[in-house]
């Protein structure tokens, strides 16, 4: 497990919330962007919920270097970008009770997140959370690209750059794994495939949920909601998005031969363009 014991790669700088100066936060650029309320309130939510899923990885893997780079470097990293994302959505909305939204999310959220919903295979798990750090990693690429107000830009290009370097110690460990298991082709795309779309129905439904409930705590919350965010998200965001960064970043752990890949990466571009402003 040689490939194991080098984490990764380097480990990059450090930050804290400290180093954001949320009393910067230009009020007029945010305060009545709802769809940017609800990215933010929806990520802080899943964010802090860091400790559920990375005790289910802990206990899922049983080599010492896995478990102490998941335990002692991934999930503190995640925990601190919950509480950027946490005390951003409060400082630019204080009239939403965070912590009442954040409660029924994580008492939604944890039904959902379960050891059983792991793949059985270690290099098909990990295959599955590079999907996820691909997904993050390109979500707050698009969020920095987009956001106006700079403390936002600030925040979202550190949480940024951190989810990029979990992707790679992520995708380190799948190579190791892999080498050992020898894992079809197939079965690796059904994991991808299978993450991927678990992202939308599970974390960002739940999310975007408890933060409109946030906001309208005495209303009825309906799934068509959930539609018509995406939609403005489709409209907003995704002249934003990172199509090829993202494409790169899921091949990767199909390990295509590089001509195959050179050809299939626009290919595979034009059609995510195609697909996610369908």
């Amino acid at each position: 497990m040689r490939e194991l014991s080098r984490g990764g790669g380097r480990q990059g700088a450090s930050w804290s919330l400290a180093d954001v100066d949320l009393s910067r936060i230009d009020q007029r650029a945010v305060r009545d962007d709802l769809l940017l309320y609800y990215l933010i309130a929806s990520a802080s939510f899943i964010e802090t919920a860091a400790d559920l899923y990375t005790s289910n990885l802990v206990l899922h893997f049983p080599d010492p270097v896995a478990r102490e780079w998941l335990a002692k470097r991934w999930q503190p990293e995640e925990l601190q970008h919950g509480l950027a994302l946490r005390a951003y959505t409060q400082a630019a909305w204080p009239e939403v009770d965070w912590q009442s939204g954040y409660t029924g999310f994580f008492d939604e959220y944890s039904r959902l997140c379960t050891m059983e919903q792991l793949e059985g295979s270690r290099a098909l798990e990990m295959a599955a959370r590079c999907v996820v750090e691909a997904g993050t990693a390109t979500f707050y690429t698009a969020l920095h690209s987009c956001a106006g107000e700079p403390v936002l830009k600030q925040l979202t290009g550190l949480i940024r750059r951190d989810e990029v370097r979990h992707y790679n110690h992520f995708r380190t460990f799948y190579f190791a794994y892999q080498a050992e298991e020898r894992v079809g082709r197939l079965s690796v795309l059904r994991a991808l495939h299978q993450r991927f779309t678990e992202a939308e129905r599970e974390d960002a439904f739940v999310g975007f949920k408890h933060a409109w409930r946030m906001l309208y705590p005495d209303k009825l919350f309906r799934d068509e909601y959930f539609a018509v965010f995406m939609r403005q998200v489709r409209e907003r965001l995704l002249q934003h998005y990172p199509y090829r960064m993202a494409v790169q970043m899921l091949l990767q752990p199909l390990r295509l031969n590089r001509t195959v890949q050179k050809l299939a990466v626009p290919l595979l571009v034009r059609g995510a363009r195609r697909l996610m402003f369908a």
